[in-house]
């Protein structure tokens, strides 16, 4: 500055080796009530206990042991609502990257001391969790709940058993600021849960939201279940009529019991097929020996068609159905009233929730003469930059498979829909911009009376923006369109 003598500052150096750095803590939730012995794994940690202050929630964890690479503390009993918390500092190292890791306290729907010492919530009750308070469902069958209100956060933790099943059933969820979370990316629900969505076209509507539904509104929801590899592949070589064996042109994780959609090789979409696996024969593992069900009532055609010096692979396409983690409406009434169960994501303003849905199955879903009721429906929010759709499949829906309205930047990757009414991967307004549709599969679109008028002749893909990107897709059979541009 104009009058001050200068200063030479000497050289500042930065040295990210120096900072402790956390790459995972096992486990990542432990009880209220304290007592659970917690490891926290990384690097450029110290060897010496007394270095270390770590405080969960606002309680000390006496930390009992510790090397360079792991650190393990005991948790304190914690009273009251409090928000999750972490400090982690190591002396003279400062505090430690934590990378967004972090440990809950959770209440068990088991405990009794989470109700109060009374009774669990019983059929036809709600629920509210209230901000401060992490509920861990530990139970295999909940009560059918009618609205559950989430301001803290529901964890649903998967089993040991990779064949356990869970049931949850309820009329209404709402995530309103806070977190539901099947799993996370990092730590799938590697069992089975069905989560199960009840109600009437009737039956009373959250506003905005309406029912038979989850809701989410300035929050987070995590959905994910195991890995499947590959969602969808191709035939290697043609099925006639008849054939009850179908052979694929890759290996794949498909189990015996699972649901496959067979895409159609004529120009009538409506000859798609639905069969459930009874057998495999991976003798070759590149080119797996599908057994089904019962006989396929169409041919399905397999070659590579040459025209000069040009080559088309005429392939009918194979689906993967099924999933561990099961979104679906009641079976007792969505079918036969064409109202099934919805996930409506929506709060005003850029990257205001996120909604994460991975590897899961969405049945009976969508609800018919309803206009916004569809199966996955992220509504006029803006970009939803870390929000995303993969490895999904959705059948029996009554109202489109994913529909993308006001909405920016949402990643919509390698997903199957089958026997799914109206348009099925739906930019609604035109406004849609810089959204990532890569690698998805569409069987059989049918046509439906109870939208726009434009679902009486559905296309897969209904495209009304260019500044979208499509790279990779099938439309494998449909009453009308493949794509329809309605620029």
């Amino acid at each position: 500055m104009e009058g001050e003598d200068s200063i030479d500052l000497d050289a500042v150096t930065y040295d990210g080796a120096l900072t402790p750095l956390l790459t995972s803590i096992s486990p990542r939730f432990g009880s209220v009530e304290g007592g659970t012995e917690v490891t926290f794994s990384g690097t450029g940690f110290s060897t010496d206990t007394a270095d270390y202050s770590i405080v969960l929630d606002g309680i000390d964890c006496p930390v009992s042991s510790a090397t360079s690479e792991a650190v393990t503390c005991t948790t304190g009993g914690r009273p009251g609502l409090i928000p999750t918390s972490m400090s982690f500092d190591v002396a003279g190292r400062g505090s430690v990257a934590t990378q967004g890791l972090f440990f809950r306290y959770v209440s068990m729907w088991s405990a009794d001391s989470t109700w109060g010492g009374e009774f669990a919530p019983m059929d036809g009750e709600s629920i509210h969790i209230p901000v401060g308070l992490n509920l861990l469902v530990d139970i295999d069958k909940s009560p059918m709940l009618n609205l559950v209100l989430v301001e803290g956060s529901i964890i649903f933790a998967p089993d040991a058993d990779p064949e356990h099943q869970r049931n949850w059933d309820a009329a209404y969820m709402f995530v309103n600021g806070g977190t539901m979370e099947v799993g996370t990316e990092e730590h799938r629900y590697t069992s089975r849960i069905t989560i199960t969505m009840h109600g009437l076209i009737s039956d009373p509507y959250m506003p905005i939201y309406g029912n038979k539904c989850i809701g989410l509104r300035f929050g987070t929801l995590d959905i994910h279940g195991p890995v499947r590899e590959p969602v969808w592949t191709v035939l290697e070589s043609t099925a006639d009529a008849g054939s009850e064996t179908i052979t694929l042109r890759e290996a794949v994780d498909w189990e015996i019991g699972e649901l496959i959609a067979i895409a159609a090789s004529t120009t009538n979409g409506r000859e798609a097929e639905q069969r459930t696996i009874t057998a495999i024969d991976r003798s070759n593992p590149d080119k797996p020996v599908v057994t089904v069900d019962k006989p396929l009532e169409n041919r399905h055609y397999a070659a590579t068609e040459e025209y000069g010096d040009d080559s088309i692979d005429m392939r009918a396409e194979v689906g993967l159905l099924s999933r561990k983690v099961v979104y679906r409406g009641d079976p007792e009434t969505s079918a036969a009233n064409e109202y099934g169960a919805t996930i409506f994501i929506h709060s005003p303003g850029d990257d205001s929730l996120t909604a994460r849905l991975t590897y899961v199955e969405f049945a009976d879903v969508g609800q018919g003469f309803k206009v916004g009721r569809y199966a996955v429906h992220f509504h006029m929010i803006g970009a939803v930059h870390t929000s995303h759709v993969i490895g999904c499949a959705t059948h029996q829906s009554y109202n489109r498979a994913y529909t993308i309205h006001g909405t920016h930047y949402l990643t919509l990757e390698n997903n199957v829909a089958f026997e799914v009414k109206g348009h099925n991967v739906f930019i609604e307004d035109a406004v849609e911009t810089h959204n990532y549709i890569k690698h998805n599969l569409i069987i059989k679109a049918m046509r439906s009376w109870s939208g726009l008028n434009t679902d009486q002749s559905p296309a897969c893909f209904w495209i009304t923006n260019p500044d979208n990107q499509y790279v990779e897709n099938h439309a494998a059979g449909s009453d009308r369109y493949g794509y329809w541009f309605d620029l």
